[in-house]
């Protein structure tokens, strides 16, 4: 069959009437019906650009949250809260040094790993657990992290390390993300 033969063929259907069952028969031909023209999601029944109810939906969502976070901050739900890291310091008369780590010795004898350190003033009181000593520039360094829920940033913490006391911190530094909280032992 030449090109010619193909264009001189009346013009018939693309897809023809095929019995079902047999090879090659066009599953298109059984596609349901479209749907009438128009829009079918229940939400546009008042037309295409008629979103009044979006736009008001959207404006008291607003209005409440900001009413409550408003509230929240005025009347104290939200507070000073933070996660910190620190250290506890100790000098070289202080600590006994190891092959691999350091603690403390003397009257900081219970200042190790494991021991609680304590934050605590007339109203709160937060505490965190030491990590291992290892020894930076003749100094006995043991880290840890403080995650506290409210912090006034007006007093000054108490601070004690496995019992042992502590130079005290201010609520302001506990406060600033940007340094992290150091406690000398003395």
């Amino acid at each position: 069959m030449t090109s010619q033969d193909t264009q001189e063929r009346d013009n018939t259907s693309a897809i023809p009437s095929v019995p079902e069952g047999t090879p090659g028969r066009d599953p298109r031909a059984e596609l349901p019906t479209p749907l009438p023209p128009g829009a079918q999601q229940p939400w546009r029944r008042h037309g295409p650009g008629n979103r009044t109810w979006v736009v008001v939906i959207t404006a008291l969502a607003g209005v409440v949250m900001a009413v409550v976070g408003v509230f929240a901050v005025g009347f104290g739900f939200a507070n000073n809260a933070f996660d910190r890291t620190g250290a506890v310091v100790l000098f070289p008369t202080e600590y006994r040094p190891t092959e691999k780590a350091c603690s403390g010795a003397g009257d900081a004898a219970e200042v190790k790993k494991g021991a609680k350190v304590v934050f605590r003033n007339s109203k709160t009181s937060f505490e965190s657990t030491l990590g291992g000593g290892e020894l930076r520039g003749g100094r006995c360094v043991f880290r840890f992290e403080l995650s506290a829920l409210d912090v006034d940033t007006d007093l000054n913490y108490r601070v004690t390390v496995g019992g042992v006391e502590g130079t005290p911190v201010s609520g302001a530094e506990l406060a600033n993300s940007s340094d992290p909280v150091v406690v000398y032992v003395s």
